[in-house]
């Protein structure tokens, strides 16, 4: 169980900060006329200073001291491609979709770099629910289950949570140091919030996003489901070191 005093004392002083980002971006744009984008440490969930971000078509600018970065609104709705890049940290690729002249998700989480053995595995998503909970597990040999419940560097050393995230955003990220091709390895996204309510759609409409480091570089980003109703997303699974999508939302 999570711990309750930290949710009762930690999440008032928390939301009125993400609320004073939020209204202070909206301002800001409707006076300037341009979109706000923010970018942060994955591991340590700190603002990414003096990063390049280039978007297709847009042009290329570089983040402030609280991660955030302005560019000007296009004229199109869609998808753009963009990518980050920042010394000591992994060159990553993004979508930014763009909806009625507004983005539709602004918070990005950059990995540093890793070892080419780790895989690092990174959730962000919007204010709600407030907690939204990645278990990655190892399901033959002397198999594991990384979660909030066991965050800590597992028993042989290999892998750990570093950041439960329990007031919305993220970034939740889970860091291993070594995957088996001889193992089968699952990642999946739990929806802590709603846990009693198996037909919500709060995680569905979360617009969580995951990525997976590996190798040294970005490999995967997957989005959730949306218009489905469901509390666990289950993302992928590793086998023979290769890793296949799942993409399902399903309940309890």
């Amino acid at each position: 169980m999570k711990t309750l005093f930290i949710v009762l004392f930690s999440i008032p002083f928390f939301l009125s900060a993400q609320i004073k980002v939020k209204y202070t971006d909206v301002f800001e744009e409707l006076d300037s006329g341009l979109l706000t984008l923010r970018f942060f440490n994955a591991v340590t969930g700190i603002p990414l200073t003096g990063g390049m971000v280039e978007i297709d078509s847009i042009g290329s600018f570089e983040t402030d001291e609280e991660g955030k970065m302005l560019f000007p609104a296009p004229t199109g709705n869609g998808l753009y491609r963009a990518v980050v890049r920042a010394d000591g940290y992994i060159p990553t690729e993004f979508p930014v979709e763009i909806m009625a002249g507004t983005l539709f998700f602004n918070r990005i989480s950059v990995s540093p770099k890793l070892d080419l053995k780790s895989v690092r595995i990174v959730l962000d998503w919007d204010k709600a629910p407030l907690d939204l909970d990645a278990h990655f597990q190892k399901s033959s040999g002397d198999g594991y289950h990384i979660s909030y419940r066991n965050m800590k560097v597992l028993a042989d050393g290999t892998g750990k949570l570093d950041i439960d995230a329990m007031q919305g955003y993220g970034p939740e990220t889970i860091t291993v140091n070594e995957i088996s091709t001889a193992s089968i390895y699952s990642y999946s996204v739990r929806d802590y919030s709603n846990r009693n309510a198996n037909h919500s759609g709060a995680l569905s409409e979360s617009k969580g996003t995951v990525k997976v480091y590996a190798d040294g570089r970005l490999l995967k980003v997957f989005q959730v489901p949306r218009k489905k109703e469901g509390t666990v997303w289950n993302v992928f699974t590793i086998e023979q070191g290769a890793i296949r999508e799942v993409h399902q939302l399903t309940s309890n």
